[in-house]
């Protein structure tokens, strides 16, 4: 059996809303400080989900969540300017 094969025979097909990442690895990850992500969710930018007290964030966040950081560390935008941004992108 060729690899190719095999690796497809053991693909993980994960929903890209799926809540799977912990905190820690989600600041891992993105290169993220802690008190960035806190303040997004305070906000209500994004919310998280919680399983057994556990805060977890899916793919789909995770792709948010990038894009908060480059708004915020490259482009200088406040988490409030952050939220008006995403709020006219999601009545386009």
């Amino acid at each position: 059996m060729k690899w190719d094969e095999l690796e497809k025979q053991f693909d993980l097909d994960i929903p890209l809303d799926e809540p799977i990442f912990p905190v820690n690895i989600v600041c891992k990850l993105l290169d993220m400080q802690y008190y960035l992500l806190h303040e997004i969710v305070k906000e209500g930018i994004l919310k998280e989900e919680k399983k057994k007290k556990k805060k977890l964030f899916s793919l789909k966040d995770m792709k948010q969540l990038k894009y908060i950081k480059h708004l915020v560390e490259d482009e200088g935008v406040n988490i409030k300017g952050v939220k008006v941004i995403l709020e006219v992108k999601e009545e386009e």
